[in-house]
């Protein structure tokens, strides 16, 4: 048998065998060592072997003290081989504790912590170390630098790049990123938010900006544009397949955590971080349109004209020369961005988004509808059929009468008082006058009180006077039920004068109507 060099991890391999009762010719078999060399350190492990001894760093001191001189390791490479085994699992992860593997580096850091090796060993000595063994030196794969032909792909991703103050808080900021992988021409756009309207919105504008269409957008699998990864079939977003349709793409989203799968947008998330930056230090009053138009600018008239390190060529010059010609063309009508939801009729016929309610009829209570919501209007679809079409507006209810029962029409939100002001209209014309001063004056807060000055009404409406007394309620703005009540129980509006007038006398006289309006 060849001579093999002791350490520190083989002793501490004999000194485990003959704790568990291994006879010294299977460890020196299973070990391939010499039986007169495992006879040799047997011996001198066993002066030790029944001391207590719990810390793995004092067992270690005692195998370090008995090895020759010249094969004493250093006391770093010794620490970090009684943790061999816990940082290769930490390197690869644990799928029953639903771990997932990480970085060399985060995995030093974590046994660091767990073992309190601050001191005890180094980063550098760390990075030696796992670069000796194979299992947890970081595994070298070689990357193969695609390339397409002019106007057939654009790489698409966000970035976040800072924050924008807003009010009084301040408000995240994501870069919206798109690169033509053949000319390297960028196109950068900064906002505050990622949902469907906002991404159909960038791709459309980043189309606009390039003036043509490329053959494939490459991008990441975000919930504005992908619904369900599948590295096969995808399912995308419905507003983003709209999208798609529209400019005559095709989505080819890149496999779940694969960043290499579209370097070229990747590289440019710290450029952008970068140019927002500058750009905010130099204009800090501006909004994010202004910067973004100055974004713009930085895309062709800086990064644009520099000689690029891999294609040797400024990107503006190969786009205008090489891929411009072949990008398809925009099409004539404009894209109109849509954001699509679901909901479910409420029993009181109306369903919610973004906090408004609108009214569907009667027949779809209970159901689940499709909701397309643009910057002008809302449209309901119920199994692919549209139902409802309703502009956006600042209502909180937006409905349609004809869409309620008969029945129904005083629980209608906002007919209530149309309902009583026709109830009282089908008493006399001057009731429903009456009644229409009061809710126009006093809004949803006089409700109440028409409801019942609407009772007084119909409990009077025989009174001999009773158009006459109303209309001086009318003049007079008595709008409580009280007030109404009253004038109905005591007041009674003289016919004739007790006695004779002359002429001269009734000319002199000022009629009832002035003391009246009075």
């Amino acid at each position: 048998m060849g001579y093999r060099r002791m350490t520190v991890d083989l002793l501490y391999q004999i000194f485990v065998r003959l704790k568990k009762g291994e006879s010294k010719r299977a460890i020196a078999t299973e070990l391939s060592l010499d039986k007169k060399t495992v006879n040799h350190y047997a011996t001198m492990i066993a002066e030790f072997m029944n001391k207590a001894a719990s810390d793995y760093v004092e067992i270690l001191a005692s195998l370090e003290a008995i090895l020759p001189r010249n094969e004493k390791p250093k006391p770093a490479y010794a620490i970090l081989s009684l943790y061999a085994d816990e940082i290769k699992a930490l390197i690869e992860g644990d799928k029953e504790l639903h771990l997932e593997g990480m970085k060399p580096k985060s995995a030093w850091q974590v046994i660091c912590l767990r073992h309190e090796l601050s001191g005890k060993t180094s980063y550098e000595t760390y990075k030696r170390f796992v670069r000796r063994d194979p299992e947890l030196a970081p595994r070298i794969t070689s990357v193969v630098r695609i390339e397409v032909n002019p106007g057939e792909e654009i790489q698409i991703d966000y970035g976040r790049v800072g924050s924008f103050p807003e009010q009084d808080h301040l408000r995240r900021v994501n870069a919206f990123i798109g690169v033509l992988s053949a000319s390297r021409l960028p196109f950068i756009q900064f906002c505050t938010t990622q949902d469907q309207l906002s991404f159909a919105m960038s791709v459309s504008d980043m189309f606009i900006f390039y003036q043509g269409v490329s053959t494939r957008l490459n991008l990441d699998n975000l919930k504005a544009g992908v619904l369900a990864p599948d590295i096969y079939d995808p399912t995308l977003n419905r507003s983003f397949a709209e999208l798609c349709e529209h400019y005559d793409t095709i989505a080819d989203p890149a496999r779940i955590r694969s960043p290499k799968d579209k370097a070229k947008v990747e590289r440019l998330i710290p450029l952008a971080r970068e140019v927002y930056k500058r750009l905010r230090a130099t204009y800090p009053n501006e909004n994010l349109q202004f910067l973004n138009e100055k974004a713009l600018n930085w895309c062709t008239e800086e990064y644009g004209k520099r000689k690029h390190g891999t294609t040797g060529v400024p990107p503006i010059i190969a786009f205008r020369q090489l891929e411009e010609p072949c990008l398809k063309p925009l099409p004539q009508e404009a894209f109109v961005p849509a954001a699509w939801t679901k909901a479910k009729v409420h029993p009181d016929q109306f369903i919610q988004v973004h906090g408004k309610y609108y009214g569907l009829p009667a027949s779809y209570i209970g159901k689940s509808v499709d909701i397309r919501l643009t910057n002008a209007c809302i449209e309901i679809y119920s199994e692919h059929h549209l139902v409802r079409t309703y502009p956006l507006s600042s209502r909180r209810r937006t409905y349609l009468a004809d869409d309620f029962p008969p029945w129904a029409e005083p629980f209608v939100p906002g007919s209530y008082a149309n309902y009583l002001v026709g109830k009282a209209n089908e008493l006399d014309p001057i009731a429903g006058r009456y009644l229409k001063a009061i809710v126009l004056e006093q809004g949803n807060l006089g409700i109440r009180r028409a409801q019942g000055c609407l009772s007084i009404l119909t409990r009077h409406h025989t009174h001999p006077d009773f158009q006459a007394l109303v209309e001086l309620a009318l003049r007079r703005h008595y709008t409580l039920p009280s007030q109404l009540r009253l004038l109905f129980e005591t007041s009674t509006l003289p016919q004739s004068l007790p006695f004779p007038i002359s002429d001269r006398g009734k000319a002199m006289t000022r009629s009832i109507k002035y003391y009246v309006d009075s």
